[in-house]
């Protein structure tokens, strides 16, 4: 994740800046290319997407056991959390990589949660700095979320699938947007070099 700022910028030495350049169309071109894949192929990248979120909650949990392994000083209440939730993380991992499907609805069901509580506390926000500028926007994309939400929610498995798929899509997609903004403002950060005439 890159977070800058106008300040930030500048303050980058000329290696840095073009590191950050590099990085910046690297990621933007990969989300470019799974977004364009996950709306041209939705079931199809729903399956990789799937196995791959499947595999990275199985490496957590057995990342999660083996510093138990590790650090074997820990106090038992730490060790018996710590193996709750590796056990946790690995039958996570182990449905999503079983049964793609059921994984994607689960994830669906977790993007429904957070636009439901996204869309309440706009909500909520508008309401109390109501007189404000942005208030009504707020209020208006509270409400949007929710009825998202509600769509989202009313669908059946295969339905909330594919959706889901487009969804992580133009996620990616605009992130990728968000990377090229980046590298055009740390190219517009860069200090101009002024030349040195030869006086001779």
């Amino acid at each position: 994740m890159f977070i800058f700022n106008q300040y930030r910028m500048k303050a980058l030495s000329e290696a840095s800046r073009i590191y950050y350049k590099k990085h910046a169309l690297v990621m933007a071109v990969l989300l470019l290319i799974c977004g364009a894949c996950c709306l041209i192929y939705p079931f199809m990248s729903g399956l990789y997407l799937s196995y791959i979120i499947g595999m990275m909650f199985m490496i957590c949990g057995f990342y999660t056991l083996y510093s138990l392994v590790v650090f074997r000083q820990q106090h038992w209440k730490s060790k018996f959390v710590s193996v709750i939730f590796a056990l946790a993380w690995l039958l996570l991992g182990y449905s999503f990589v079983a049964n793609p499907m059921v994984g994607m609805n689960s994830l669906s069901i977790i993007f429904c949660c957070l636009f439901i509580i996204g869309g309440v506390s706009r909500i909520v926000s508008g309401f109390t700095m109501r007189g404000r500028s942005g208030a009504i926007w707020n209020i208006f994309i509270g409400i949007f979320d929710l009825l998202i939400a509600a769509i989202w929610l009313g669908m059946n498995l295969e339905q909330s699938y594919l959706f889901t798929t487009v969804f992580i899509g133009l996620e990616m997609i605009f992130s990728a947007g968000s990377f090229i903004s980046l590298r055009k403002k740390l190219a517009l950060a860069q200090p101009k070099r002024l030349a040195v005439k030869d006086s001779k």
